[in-house]
């Protein structure tokens, strides 16, 4: 059950509303860019690129088939990477020209499918930093490529190396460079390794079980943190040295915490799904968070939210359920604002106040985020079901890919 009573009426000047207005100021001045990363270059989902036209239908740029999973495209340095399994025993990294879909190279290894109550496939995604290219496969395979070529640089593996086990459904989310170190979700409050040559820098205790996100990284009152998910709750520390700041109870059935906080100031936003809900906390740098509101209304199972001008925009609900779909959410308050269930377990992401918005059944939909409601200025069907994958804006193109692995490039500039 909500708990709005105890929230006091916060007006325009809340932490919320602050950060929404300074992105949006800087992204109307911004050129497009690489999205090296699962959520971006910025770590919040949200593309710098102008907005996309809506005039017409986008045009297709390529086409490819890479494979069974739900990996992200990732770009980077005229190349864009993704991850595909072939349905038997082989997963495979691929990077292709991200202008004309040619392909560069491929890195392949032997990886079960791993269909445990979905079609399975790789579910993790690449990050690329600098002449290299990181990925984590399901079974604990870790990988560290040269971005140009695919030779591997080292490999390491999180079970058999470090002791580290794994979750139900494989490691995933995606590998969080940090400085000199490579930041990953294994162990309760996860793993650290020096990133030139896959050694360890620091380790939590590897026999519990980690989440399903990607490390997030953040900084208050001069500090660095990061926040790790575990099958319990999400982890703060020290990245430098995995020193514990405090622990949030949040523990969701499975063990299923997929999601990244949003973090606006003193305020973190957590949302994971299983009927577990969401709950936002708030924290100044010392001692434990204090938990401001807590409410199963709201539930974000596999991808993060947006927050955009004080609002925060997600596929609310479970996979296979009634009633999921893209949702309209007050921060503050914990207050629904809007529902749009006709898009499904579909995934989003945005340009600016722009939200690009893939259904479920491979509808691509862009409108402006607006708490008044989800109105698109375009519509165009560029995929089959089922898609639970993000699309990516990068460069003047977007990518836009399903289950089956099919992804499709689309000009949006």
């Amino acid at each position: 059950m909500s708990l709005l009573s105890r929230l006091p009426i916060v007006n325009p000047g809340s932490p919320f509303a602050r950060i929404s207005a300074c992105l949006l100021v800087s992204t109307a001045f911004a050129h497009g860019g690489d999205w090296p990363s699962l959520r971006g270059p910025d770590h919040d989902g949200i593309s710098s690129e102008a907005p996309l036209p809506t005039g017409s239908e986008l045009a297709t740029v390529w086409k490819a088939e890479v494979g069974l999973g739900h990996s992200a495209v990732v770009v980077a340095g005229g190349r864009a990477y993704t991850l595909g399994h072939d349905g038997a025993n082989t997963d495979t990294l691929w990077c292709f020209d991200a202008t004309s879909g040619k392909l560069t190279w491929k890195h392949s290894y032997e990886h079960p499918l791993d269909d445990l109550y979905f079609p399975g496939g790789t579910t993790g995604t690449p990050t690329v930093e600098g002449d290299s290219v990181y990925s984590v496969a399901r079974r604990g395979q870790l990988f560290c490529l040269d971005a140009a070529t695919g030779k591997v640089k080292w490999q390491k593996h999180l079970t058999e190396d470090f002791g580290c086990r794994m979750p139900d459904w494989g490691f995933t989310g995606a590998p969080r460079v940090f400085g000199d170190l490579l930041l990953l979700n294994a162990g309760e409050a996860g793993l650290a390794l020096n990133k030139s040559d896959g050694s360890v820098a620091w380790q939590s205790k590897a026999k519990e079980e980690a989440g399903y996100s990607t490390p997030q990284v953040f900084e208050k009152n001069g500090k660095t943190y990061a926040i790790f998910s575990s099958k319990d709750g999400y982890f703060c520390v020290d990245p430098e040295t995995g020193t514990q700041a405090w622990f949030y109870k949040h523990k969701t059935r499975y063990g299923v915490n997929a999601t990244e906080p949003v973090i606006d100031g003193d305020r973190i936003f957590i949302s994971t799904g299983y009927d577990k809900g969401s709950a936002l906390l708030e924290w100044g740098g010392s001692g434990d968070p204090k938990e401001l509101w807590r409410s199963r209304d709201y539930q974000n199972q596999m991808n993060t939210s947006l927050l955009i001008d004080g609002y925060l925009y997600g596929i609310n609900g479970n996979e296979g359920k009634d009633g999921t779909g893209l949702v309209c959410l007050k921060p503050e308050t914990g207050e629904i604002i809007w529902t749009d269930d006709s898009l499904g377990h579909g995934a989003i992401t945005a340009a600016g106040n722009q939200l690009i918005v893939l259904s479920e059944k491979g509808e691509l939909q862009i409108g402006a985020a607006s708490p008044s409601g989800f109105s698109p200025d375009l519509k165009q069907q560029v995929l089959t079901p089922k898609c639970w994958t993000v699309p990516v804006l990068a460069n003047g193109l977007l990518f836009c890919r399903n289950h089956k692995g099919q992804v499709v490039v689309l000009k949006a500039r």
